[in-house]
């Protein structure tokens, strides 16, 4: 039984999405860091690959939010791109200095968050990090769009299957040509019914 977890083990963890460890990376109690050290946990000889990989992923997806912050940009986009940020005054030069990326060098908003401390665990449990990013989407700007976009993913295909099982009940071999709407309006027939029999189960 052992070998047969670890053949399905070694199957999950080859083909795991990598979706998933940016969103940890983008959880400011986690981090690359705390990844990073999951990964030695894991297998010791990817630690290096997987963290590369993790790292990669991340730097082009935030360069084509870059891309996007930029052409919206014209059109008076709220958030300023790092670029924007690195030469609007004197004393953000002098910020950007300090913390090694001088003009010529501008630190982006992804090197900026993954090289802040990470947030205490312990102190903060009950985080809500979609609620972070938005409160600091100004600080961040399009890397904090990036975030809620990636956390907003579900992380479980437990609903989308479960909707195409029932589904398959409704558009069955001897009902097979229903049109879309129709089918629809069966589906949130049933939805309103069973729910309005729980809702009256509980009333009574």
């Amino acid at each position: 039984m052992a070998r047969d977890m670890q053949v399905k083990f070694d199957k999950y963890w080859k083909d795991y999405c990598v979706i998933l460890a940016m969103r940890a990376a983008l959880d400011p109690r986690i981090k690359i860091n705390m990844l990073e050290a999951a990964y030695k946990e894991v297998d010791l000889t990817t630690t290096s690959l997987e963290t590369e990989k993790l790292k990669k992923s991340l730097s082009d997806l935030y360069k084509e939010y870059q891309k996007l912050s930029q052409t919206s940009s014209s059109g008076g986009s709220l958030a300023p791109t790092p670029h924007e940020i690195v030469t609007e005054s004197p004393l953000e030069d002098d910020y950007y200095n300090s913390i090694g990326g001088g003009a010529g060098d501008p630190k982006t908003h992804l090197d900026i968050y993954l090289e802040e401390p990470r947030l205490n665990r312990k102190a903060n449990l009950n985080l809500d990090v979609l609620s972070y990013w938005k409160e600091n989407q100004y600080r961040f700007g399009d890397l904090s769009s990036m975030a809620r976009d990636i956390l907003i993913i579900p992380i479980t295909t437990v609903a989308s299957e479960s909707a195409f099982s029932v589904g398959s009940r409704v558009l069955t071999p001897y009902r097979n040509r229903l049109l879309p709407k129709n089918v629809q309006a069966l589906l949130c027939t049933r939805n309103l019914l069973r729910g309005f029999a729980e809702y009256q189960g509980k009333k009574a």
